[in-house]
């Protein structure tokens, strides 16, 4: 298992200071041979170099002054962040390898209970981002609930993070999709981002970040440069018995440098700011960014219906 190294130095109590809302052993697969990662800022476009304990992380981002005031420790939801990472890199890391020895058609064997683990860190992977949390902050101020501070900012995405029923009613959803693992031996590398969990309809032509976790879309995570996560609600997608056939299978699909791009422009629509990749950005990642927020902001249609 990967131990969890902060990049920041500790207080004088030894107490982490830099939270990573993206973790460290995920971001270090991203890295190129040097260990660095290419980080593309898309709000000013601009490109640089950095280690991967510097980036999707702020300081004190998930420190609880309400369990502080009250005699507990307000590191305690830091401290669950850091267990389930150290068990979802094991279980990646073995299943990477299974995925890079096999062949398509092979079936992972996915056990029931790291298929919940896994589950579970994709869920709060996706609500623990700053994303998320300016995105909450937003909604509370438009329903007339402003929320102008940083401590209240984080008070409000800590209830929605311990939110138990909330939080694995969407797990129980993903736990029951059918999953399925694409490999790249394309040229073109899968990317990354500080909001790596994406969203897409079933007919492939757009992202969401609103209306997920539901049976209209499905979800996509990749996993390392050369392999991705998809996950397929069984229900209204290309035919429930084919499909179902395809649970836990390393994708017949063959990825051309044009598909994987495609699914690459997740990262750049999901990225609160920063796409991360061991290269630098493509021209067409960049050409991509240009139409967010536009009525062309649809990728190409990819084919991953599967063969009967």
């Amino acid at each position: 298992m990967d131990k969890i190294v902060y990049a920041m130095d500790h207080d004088d109590m030894g107490v982490p200071k830099l939270h990573h809302y993206v973790p460290q052993f995920y971001l270090r697969r991203f890295a190129d041979p040097s260990g660095k990662l290419w980080v593309w800022d898309r709000e000013k476009d601009r490109i640089f170099c950095t280690k991967p304990g510097s980036i999707a992380a702020e300081t004190n981002f998930y420190f609880v002054s309400m369990l502080a005031e009250h005699g507990h420790d307000p590191l305690t939801m830091e401290r669950q962040f850091a267990d389930i990472e150290r068990d979802v890199s094991a279980i990646t890391e073995q299943w990477l390898g299974w995925i890079r020895a096999g062949e398509p058609g092979e079936i992972i064997p996915v056990s029931e209970v790291n298929r919940e683990i896994v589950s579970l860190f994709l869920v709060t992977q996706f609500l623990r981002t700053l994303d998320r949390r300016s995105i909450l902050a937003d909604f509370s101020s438009s329903i007339g609930y402003p929320v102008d501070s940083e401590d209240e900012k984080r008070a409000l995405h800590v209830d929605l993070l311990w939110d138990e029923e909330a939080v694995w009613s969407y797990a129980d959803h993903l736990k029951a999709c059918v999953w399925l693992f694409g490999y790249n031996a394309s040229a073109t590398s899968f990317i990354t981002s500080d909001n790596p969990v994406a969203f897409r309809t079933l007919d492939h032509r757009m992202w969401l970040k609103a209306g997920v976790f539901n049976d209209g879309s499905y979800v996509t995570y990749p996993l390392s440069p050369d392999v991705v996560l998809y996950c397929y609600p069984r229900k209204g997608v290309f035919g429930d018995e084919r499909i179902a056939k395809r649970d836990c299978e390393i994708s017949p699909v063959i990825f051309t440098d044009e598909l994987v791009e495609s699914d690459n422009t997740a990262q750049v629509f999901m990225a609160s700011r920063f796409v991360i990749s061991n290269r630098a950005v493509s021209d067409a990642e960049r050409e991509f960014a240009k139409t967010i927020g536009t009525d062309i902001c649809a990728p190409q249609e990819q084919t991953l219906r599967p063969e009967k």
